[in-house]
């Protein structure tokens, strides 16, 4: 059964609840109205946008002047009464839970805040707090928004080519049933790293000599969670580039090396021909 989420190690107090059939409920209500019509009403301006994860528990606070001498406190969904509760300084806050189907995942807190437990989607929605003292009626609002929470991202490779030392690639980030309110960011670490977009696809950018230091990360968020993509090595991204420029050789280098190569083959033929000169005279034979 429902009960209270301890807030105050010191309290020990337990919060029991009654739950009145759907016939109940609006006569319940109704006599409330009927013996607080005079009372000063102070409604939030604003309501308190709250984001939940499916399946996961969410709480909506509540919060009242702890001086104040509070009567009741009723909550609503959709403007239709949930629970009702009566507290009391000398014994233990009645709780009457008006909404059956919502009964079993309804928990308050020692401060009357309303926790949803393992939520649906239609648990999306408007609720409010009427907090009712002896002279004003305070009503606290709320929107409830429900989001799954999201898997890790996959990233896929879209193209990539190599031009002038630099490699280019386009990446696409993606989360199965990231639903229309997610959105991507893309983390680029290292020397070299260049982001010129974000969003689903990263144009990203790195120099060969910095391959082996640069590493990209992808993350999907929406409202009520974030996950990230497992690091993707940009070494990995563009090994078949990096090895192709550790063979490469370019045209000025084969030039240079071609005169190197003439340059020894001069150097050789000119001792030739100073040898055969020098041994030509010795053998010359003396003219007087």
């Amino acid at each position: 059964m429902p009960g209270v989420i301890p807030g105050d190690p010191s309290r020990k107090e337990t919060l029991s609840i009654a739950h009145f059939s759907s016939s109940t409920a609006p006569l319940l209500i109704h006599v409330y109205v009927q013996c607080s019509w005079n009372l000063v009403s102070q409604t939030s301006s604003t309501p308190l946008m709250v984001n939940g994860v499916l399946g996961e528990s969410v709480t909506l606070p509540l919060e009242f002047p702890a001086a104040e001498k509070i009567k009741s406190i009723t909550w609503l969904y959709n403007g239709t009464s949930i629970a009702f509760i009566e507290p009391s300084k000398t014994k233990s806050p009645q709780i009457h839970v008006t909404n059956l189907k919502r009964g079993k995942r309804l928990n308050f807190t020692q401060s009357y805040s309303l926790q949803l437990s393992s939520l649906e989607m239609e648990d999306t929605g408007s609720y409010s707090a009427q907090v009712s003292s002896e002279t004003t009626v305070k009503v606290s609002s709320y929107t409830l928004r429900i989001f799954k929470r999201l898997s890790r991202p996959d990233v896929r490779v879209e193209s990539i080519i190599s031009e002038n030392g630099i490699c280019n690639a386009i990446l696409r980030c993606s989360v199965e049933e990231g639903g229309e309110t997610i959105t991507y960011e893309w983390t680029s670490v290292g020397p070299g790293a260049a982001v010129s977009h974000v969003g689903s696809n990263l144009n990203g950018s790195w120099s060969l000599h910095d391959l082996d230091w640069s590493y990209i990360t992808c993350t999907a968020l929406n409202p009520a969670s974030n996950s990230n993509s497992t690091p993707i090595h940009a070494a990995q991204l563009c090994a078949g580039f990096k090895a192709a420029e550790g063979t490469y050789c370019p045209v000025n280098w084969i030039f240079l090396g071609k005169g190197l190569l003439l340059l020894v083959f001069l150097g050789v033929l000119g001792t030739w021909y100073i040898k055969t000169q020098v041994l030509s005279k010795r053998l010359r034979p003396n003219s007087g």
